[in-house]
């Protein structure tokens, strides 16, 4: 056993320790925070839960990125809307050999997304939407869908995961930042569709009743793992980087 704290490191470039060992491999790195009792939201949002730490890391995670990744719900009750990045942001991507535009994925199996809302209605061409869902969703939000995003199957009944990953990579979109929520982790994590889990854990308690960070069914054969790679501390909250151990 090794005790990571107190000793304190100078301090830490938070893009270049989480792009360290990410951007030459890539793959599907997840962003969640908690509470100190599992919570994953509060009030509804993660914004209750989040510290000028998180918003740092969470800003550097999507500067690391080729496209961010997140679920209906999700996106809904957060307002996503097309990512615009500034010139200094842009120059850092570039400095980072990343594209200038950050697109956003959306996955819904329903299509249950308002076509007029900030995401698709303000998208320019270099940040279009790309609609994640499957073959079975209504064919004709299918169609409408498409004059406002890229619509790709990734199944048929519902999401997989790992049509998912192909589906983004052949856009040349390999280094995938979910953004949650805890349904969509659940069901990358189910099938093993993880590769990096960055979580940060506010120095709060929310009491009872709230969600945690992965939802949905219960996962059939067993845990995962993952190992530490990273751990950095502000202001009381700590953000783990931790990568995915393929033992299943």
């Amino acid at each position: 056993m090794r005790a990571l704290l107190p000793d304190v490191s100078s301090e830490v470039d938070v893009h270049d320790s989480y792009a360290t060992g990410w951007l030459d491999v890539g793959g599907i790195r997840v962003n969640m925070i908690s509470s100190l009792d599992g919570a994953a939201a509060a009030d509804g949002l993660s914004a209750g839960l989040q510290t000028p730490g998180d918003n740092r890391v969470f800003v550097a995670l999507r500067d690391l990125a080729d496209v961010v990744l997140a679920g209906s719900g999700t996106v809904r009750a957060e307002g996503y809307s097309p990512i615009e990045l500034g010139a200094e942001r842009v120059a850092l991507r570039t400095a980072y050999g990343l594209r200038a535009d950050l697109p956003t994925a959306v996955a819904t199996r329903s299509l249950n997304l308002d076509m007029n809302s900030r995401l698709f209605a303000e998208a320019r061409p270099g940040n279009r939407p790309i609609v994640l869902t499957c073959a079975a969703a209504d064919p004709r939000r299918h169609a409408a869908f498409g004059s406002v995003a890229d619509v790709v199957d990734v199944g048929e009944h519902d999401l997989e995961p790992t049509l998912v990953r192909a589906a983004l990579a052949e856009r040349g979109l390999t280094r995938v930042l979910c953004e949650g929520g805890p349904t969509l982790f659940g069901q990358f994590g189910a099938v093993g569709e993880v590769d990096e889990l960055c979580l940060s854990v506010s120095p709060m308690v929310i009491g009872p009743g709230a969600q945690r960070i992965v939802g949905g069914a219960a996962w059939q054969d067993g845990p995962r793992r993952f190992e530490l790679r990273s751990l950095l501390e502000e202001d009381g909250a700590l953000f783990l980087r931790l990568v995915a151990v393929r033992a299943w």
